[in-house]
């Protein structure tokens, strides 16, 4: 099972192996987010808390096709609809809560394959419009309420950038979570914001919340390696016992003929190791495409970790909104 979103990262994937010579270039301008042009939904404020969701890379196009840019133009409509489909679903996921979700301009694959510290301008930059969305957001749409972070892979980057350098003390106050998921943080990111990446140790404590997923230990690929943080999402501690398989409290999937999105059973047996959860139960293959196996071997649940515990990320929103 995958998301549009999800089949539009896959569409776009193996650009990552292709580095280009080009010098990359940022564009200058910034986005107004007082148009709600640039926000794909902006809540009902009819809830008690809120979620602010950022969506991971769904644009396929290259660079030579996008006038030697390597973000998506969210101007263009085309570009905002690769990302609705990530979106829809996961403002159905979430429908307990006012979903907030900004677009932005979001780096293209192929900006994954530049050097280090080219990508990090990069990355700066797609973060830019992240923080003005959640500034505009916190001044014009909070309302004092409690909020969630949540994003995926990119959107998830892209949080951990905002955390570490876009918030005030008060807005992480009313921050109840963020869940950063499919990504990583380093030893050294850590070291150097200790407050901002203040990980959340158990199923309660307000922070910063990363996990990620394989089906074995040989699977581990590049966006989860080198992380120190990654708890096992079936009992949000890093202690590397096995969990029983009822633990896991199920998967979202689409319902078309609901036109909804449920929680179904999806039983495994969980462990965490080196920060990466463990889930031996699970067909290897269930988001494998051979073509990308260098990013993600066979086994990597990268592509599912938006979705694969959803059932546990519910009730764990609820506990720490609760217990807030």
């Amino acid at each position: 099972m995958k998301t549009i979103g999800n089949t539009l990262f896959l569409l776009a994937l193996m650009s990552v192996f292709c580095a280009s010579c080009t010098r990359p270039s940022a564009p200058v301008s910034r986005i107004d987010y007082a148009d709600t042009l640039y926000w794909y939904a902006c809540g009902d404020q009819s809830h008690a808390a809120d979620v602010f969701y950022v969506y991971p890379t769904v644009s396929g196009i290259s660079y030579k096709d996008n006038g030697s840019s390597w973000f998506a133009d969210i101007s263009l409509p085309e570009v905002r609809e690769e990302a609705n489909g990530n979106q829809r679903f996961n403002k159905m996921l979430y429908g307990e809560y006012n979903f907030y979700a900004p677009y932005y301009r979001q780096m293209i694959f192929e900006a994954y394959a530049q050097p280090a510290d080219t990508l990090a301008k990069l990355a700066a930059f797609a973060a830019t419009d992240v923080n003005d969305a959640f500034q505009y957001y916190m001044a014009h749409f909070n309302q004092g309420r409690p909020f969630f972070l949540m994003g995926h892979s990119q959107g998830s980057q892209m949080l951990i950038e905002l955390l570490k350098h876009g918030m005030t003390a008060e807005q992480r106050q009313r921050m109840v979570a963020a869940y950063c998921i499919g990504y990583h943080i380093t030893a050294e990111e850590l070291a150097e914001y200790p407050e901002a990446l203040k990980p959340a140790t158990d199923s309660v404590m307000q922070g910063l919340v990363v996990f990620n997923s394989v089906t074995d230990t040989t699977a581990i690929g590049m966006v989860s390696r080198d992380d120190v943080v990654g708890v096992n999402p079936t009992t949000w501690t890093m202690a590397t016992d096995t969990i029983p398989a009822e633990c896991h409290l199920g998967m979202a999937k689409y319902n078309a003929a609901r036109d909804s999105v449920l929680i179904i059973p999806c039983p495994t047996r969980t462990c965490l190791y080196r920060h990466t959860t463990v889930c031996p139960d699970l067909d290897p293959g269930m988001v494998f495409i051979p073509a990308y196996e260098k990013m993600f071997p066979k086994g990597n649940l990268h592509f599912a970790d938006s979705w694969l515990f959803a059932g546990n990320v519910l009730e764990n929103m609820r506990c720490r909104l609760a217990n807030r």
